[in-house]
């Protein structure tokens, strides 16, 4: 299999209970080019490993001692306050499990014995649609920020209009010669009026 450069800065951590399942996972993925960080023997263990080795991605067993795959899954995103592109592991085919593994935070379900092309392909769809989830996220995030600013220039607007009796166009215009004159954003020069008023 050829070896691809571009994987070597993804750190994955391998978990499940059988050890045979465990070293073909990681002679998959060390043969191109992925740096494994961390071998678990179960859910609890893969929890523990996780928060000291901190992986890009999780490939995980479903059924696994103490705490299976999927709340292991979950476990980890919580213990690392972060959404960790996961690729869960199983010996059954069956939707009810693919619904809950998409809940918390699996990108792909592969169905065992695990076929080196397969997983490989698994791997980077996760990455793929975590990148586009994270993307996303951003995008909602601008869009709250863009929100806001609105909200607050607009009643920075209207103080200004009441204030030094202007219209709207001309309030706008105050705020933004106020913002190039003070070198600051116009969200900081919104904030400041309504939080010390207007001077003439």
């Amino acid at each position: 299999m050829q070896k691809n450069n571009t994987n070597v800065k993804t750190r994955i951590l391998i978990a499940d209970d059988e050890a045979l399942i465990r070293q073909d996972v990681k002679e998959i993925l060390t043969e191109v080019g992925y740096e494994v960080v961390a071998e678990a023997k179960d859910g609890y263990h893969a929890l523990e490993l996780a928060k000291l080795t901190l992986p890009d991605l999780m490939i995980l067993d479903i059924k696994m001692p103490n705490i299976n795959g999927l709340e292991a899954a979950e476990e980890i995103q919580i213990a690392l306050n972060k959404r960790i592109p996961t690729v869960i592991l199983t010996a059954y085919n069956q939707i009810e499990l693919v619904q809950k593994a998409g809940e918390v935070g699996a990108f792909a379900f592969l169905t065992k014995p695990v076929k080196p092309q397969d997983l490989i392909a698994s791997i980077e769809t996760a990455k793929s649609r975590a990148r586009e989830l994270e993307s996303l996220h951003q995008d909602i995030s601008d869009l709250k920020e863009k929100l806001e600013i609105r909200k607050l220039v607009e009643k920075a607007k209207g103080l200004i209009m009441k204030k030094l009796n202007l219209d709207e166009p001309e309030a706008m215009h105050y705020l933004q010669k106020k913002s190039m004159d003070d070198r600051v954003s116009i969200k900081s020069v919104a904030e400041k009026i309504i939080r010390e008023g207007v001077k003439a």
